[in-house]
């Protein structure tokens, strides 16, 4: 088994996702020496040339190119299935077989549904929706006061919001007022590595009916509001901005970007920035799966990593740590494969344990999503012609001025509501697509190309549900590992969670009737199902989620925590992780923002030697 010297490398980061590759960049950029092991390829590296290259496999058709997908904001569906880096996870919403079976999303073949994952260098940050959308405050100040961290005071971590940012997309005087005189209230920042912007296709206002129904939306909507039904605090169009007087208002939400030139820019060509810069501390190993974490010694000590690249084993030491940022499917099971974890799991697939940590795995959290889709009764104006390929005008447009429907990400406007007036903060974050969007299974980006369908989105923030876990199915280190969600009443949470995804259903069902004369049928949930019960029913077969976290959880060991805050997995020296898995529980709407965001606090926690 070929062995790399040892310490050659300070930092071994397991992972180039969204979290790995923003670390790597930091501490690369910081003067260490760094070896990033990322499962998957680049996402703009040429493919090779090869007849199974040029298969998609789901469908037995030409793949799409790959690059075009990863680039164009509104081809980000057909990126999550492009089978260059896509890699789909098969998971349970519930351990009753009856229950799960309505789900029409199931497949009995997989025993579970598609939760759309990336491997590639960049991870999900390489197909997201694009979405920045900055966590409330309360999140940080949670693990803050669970932890006695007072690092993770929510006033700190704004740092780090400035640190990613470089905003591109508010007044530029509040751009020159930072700079000349180090001072802006509005929380952004506008000199890091990760651009903001605002995308408004021209045609949207160009085509009437959209223009007209938008309009009458946004009324309907303040309406409502006004009317007690919904609490209506103030219109706060960014979402980032820092308001100290009102921080938790609901209203509409002008969804800011994360690209630059209206292309996806993110972790991805930070990392690669990084490594021209200082190829000497950056090393990217591409298509490297790592098999186990070497631990040995008393007290237990990471030492290293087996991976496996083009068939061979390899080893490498770690001078300092190792750095799991496998997000929260594969972190939980590589600690597991490495003998940390559950003894009783581990033994019953012949793994021996080296330490106690039953909180691997466990506390696995999602949202709940819903989809309320509608048929118009004519196509959009401003979607006539499009192809959702690069052989029609709108690619051009987009590729020479970064104009036009594909600099978008398909999100028209969205709302943040609050399910009930006393909450702290609005727990629903509801948005709108001109596209037919009802979750995921194979081939649902081809739902997309339809010009004649209006999709409203349900986020339900803030769940309680923590009933979930990640387990090994076998000690194999290529074998899935077993994802069971428990949701609603199987799982731990409130039966508040189900009925705010109905109360979001209903309002947005309100904002919908201001555009009747445009629809022609609402085809999922139906207006046939009104009641109460037939919309809980619903919700129960069909939510879905794509925002998992919680498996190795920041908290105190005692209360099933797998690390602590700075990180550091319990009861083995030098062996860390940073990806979604530590959130105790789901911060703010949206993960990317909040990863970026741990990313650079480890740095600074490896860099200061905590």
């Amino acid at each position: 088994m070929p062995m790399d010297g040892a310490a050659r490398f300070d930092y071994v980061i397991v992972g180039g996702g969204s979290a790995g590759a923003v670390l790597a960049a930091r501490l690369a950029e910081a003067g260490s020496r760094v070896l990033l092991l990322e499962a998957g390829g680049d996402p703009l590296a040429p493919p090779p040339e090869t007849s199974a290259s040029k298969i998609d496999p789901a469908t037995n058709m030409p793949s799409r190119p790959l690059a075009p997908d990863y680039r164009v904001p509104a081809f980000h569906a057909f990126a999550s299935e492009n089978p260059g880096i896509s890699w789909d996870y098969w998971v349970r919403h519930y351990a009753d077989d009856a229950q799960q079976r309505k789900d029409w999303r199931y497949s009995a073949a997989e025993d579970g549904v598609l939760y759309p994952r990336v491997r590639a260098l960049g991870g999900c940050s390489a197909h997201h929706a694009l979405i920045i959308v900055r966590p409330n405050d309360l999140d940080w100040n949670h693990i803050w006061q669970l932890t006695g961290d007072d690092s993770w005071r929510a006033s700190n971590m704004l740092g780090y919001f400035r640190r990613i940012e470089r905003c591109r997309y508010r007044f530029f005087g509040w751009r020159w007022m930072w700079r000349l005189l180090g001072w802006d209230p509005t929380g952004h920042g506008w000199n890091g590595w990760l651009s903001t912007e605002h995308a408004v296709p021209l045609r949207a206002l160009r085509d009437r009916s959209l223009r007209r129904g938008l309009l009458n939306s946004i009324r309907a909507a303040a309406d409502s509001f006004r009317g007690g039904e919904l609490e209506w605090e103030t219109t706060r169009l960014d979402p980032n901005e820092v308001r100290w007087w009102n921080p938790f208002a609901s209203g509409v939400r002008q969804v800011p970007l994360s690209t630059r030139r209206h292309a996806r820019h993110g972790p991805r060509e930070r990392c690669e920035e990084v490594r021209r810069r200082f190829p000497e501390r950056l090393e990217v190993r591409l298509h490297a799966q790592v098999q186990r974490v070497l631990v040995s010694g008393t007290p237990p000590r990471a030492e290293g990593v087996v991976y496996r690249q083009n068939g061979i084993e390899h080893t490498v030491q770690a001078g300092r740590e190792v750095v799991l940022c496998g997000g929260v499917f594969e972190t939980p099971k590589l600690l597991m494969l490495s003998g940390i974890g559950c003894p009783a799991q581990l033994t019953r697939h012949g793994i021996a344990p080296v330490v106690d940590l039953p909180g691997v795995g466990a506390n696995l959290q999602d949202r709940y999503e819903i989809g309320v889709v509608s048929r118009m009764k004519r196509p959009w104006q401003m979607l006539s012609s499009v192809t959702y390929s690069t052989h029609d005008r709108f690619y051009r447009l987009w590729s020479w001025f970064g104009l036009g429907n594909y600099a978008s990400n398909g999100v028209l406007f969205s709302l943040a509501l609050k399910s009930q007036p006393t909450l702290a903060v609005p727990d629903l974050y509801c948005f709108s697509l001109l596209a037919d969007f009802r979750g995921y299974y194979k081939g649902y980006s081809e739902r997309i190309r339809k010009p004649d369908y209006l999709s409203w989105v349900i986020l339900k923030a803030y769940t309680g549900n923590s009933a979930g876990h990640v387990r090994l199915r076998s000690a194999d280190p290529d074998a899935q590992p077993e994802v069971q969600f428990h949701y609603f009443e199987e799982g731990n949470g409130p039966a508040e969670d189900l009925d705010a995804v109905v109360a979001g259903i209903r309002f947005v069902r309100k904002v919908a009737d201001a555009m009747d004369d445009e629809v022609a049928e609402e085809e999922e949930p139906g207006r046939q199902r009104d009641s109460d019960e037939a919309l809980r029913d619903y919700v129960r077969a069909n939510a879905w989620g794509h925002h998992a976290c919680g498996t190795c959880a920041m908290m105190p060991r005692a209360e099933g925590g797998v690390v602590d805050s700075a990180f550091r997995v319990y009861g083995v020296e030098g062996l860390r992780v940073v990806d979604a898995s530590i959130f105790p529980r789901i911060p703010g709407y949206f993960l990317a923002t909040p990863v970026y965001m741990i990313a650079e606090k480890a740095a600074d926690t490896l860099l200061l030697g905590r």
